[in-house]
């Protein structure tokens, strides 16, 4: 995986805005109480909500993803870092 430091705030923003606004909704809370850097069963996401938004993930981003990952990356910052160097190939390719 990329390391966090080879990707921007403008590289990250969008995904960790995204799955802020995805872990709110499976949550029921306010995106603006929905810290990226607390890990997502702190803030409310069980077993089943994650493999949702694992799908989701896919779904958005095109990707086949293991539902474990989101285990592997357990916040929204770690998971966006994820998202962003697994997709990133795939718009280079395309380009």
């Amino acid at each position: 995986m990329p390391a966090p430091e080879q990707f921007t705030r403008r590289d990250l923003a969008p995904v960790i805005d995204w799955l802020a606004g995805r872990v709110a909704d499976h949550t029921e809370r306010p995106v603006h109480d929905i810290d990226p850097h607390l890990p997502l069963a702190e803030l409310g996401i069980e077993s089943v909500s994650a493999v949702s938004l694992c799908g989701e993930i896919e779904d958005r981003w095109d990707l086949e993803l293991d539902p474990t990952v989101v285990f592997d990356y357990p916040t929204i910052a770690e998971l966006a870092v994820f998202v962003v160097g697994e997709s990133a190939p795939r718009h280079r390719k395309a380009s």
